[in-house]
C-alpha cells in the first residue's frame, strides 16, 4: 500500500516517509499529519492517506506490545521496513537477501 500511495500523488512520494516516522517515532495524531503533510491533496486520496495511517498505527502499537521497547525494538523495526522501502527495497525481489534459510 505504501508504494501504490506514493505513485498516486508527488506530494505524497515526497512526504509518505515522514508522515510515517511522525505516526511511528513521534506519535503524531493521524489527523495533524494530514493536515501537515497533506492537506491541500483532493478528499479521496487524502482517505487513502488516512486508511493507510491508521492500519500502521495499529500495526505498531501491536508491535510495541508484542516486542515492548526499550528491551524489543517494537514499533522501530516496522518503521525500519519503511526505510527500506524508501530506499527501494522490494519485498518480492529482495526478501532472500534479508533472510537466509
Amino acid at each position: 500500500m505504501y508504494v501504490d500511495l506514493k505513485k498516486k500523488d508527488s506530494k505524497i512520494d515526497e512526504y509518505l516517509i515522514n508522515a510515517t516516522i511522525r505516526l511511528l517515532r513521534d506519535r503524531w495524531s493521524v489527523n495533524q499529519i494530514i493536515n501537515h503533510y497533506f492537506n491541500d491533496l483532493s478528499i479521496t486520496l487524502k482517505e487513502e492517506i488516512r486508511k493507510f495511517l491508521v492500519t500502521l498505527k495499529w500495526i505498531g502499537l501491536q508491535e510495541d506490545v508484542n516486542y515492548p521497547p526499550p528491551k524489543y525494538l517494537g514499533s522501530k523495526m516496522t518503521l525500519a521496513v519503511y526505510a527500506l522501502l524508501e530506499v527501494g527495497f522490494d519485498p518480492k525481489k529482495d526478501i532472500r537477501k534479508i533472510l537466509r534459510f
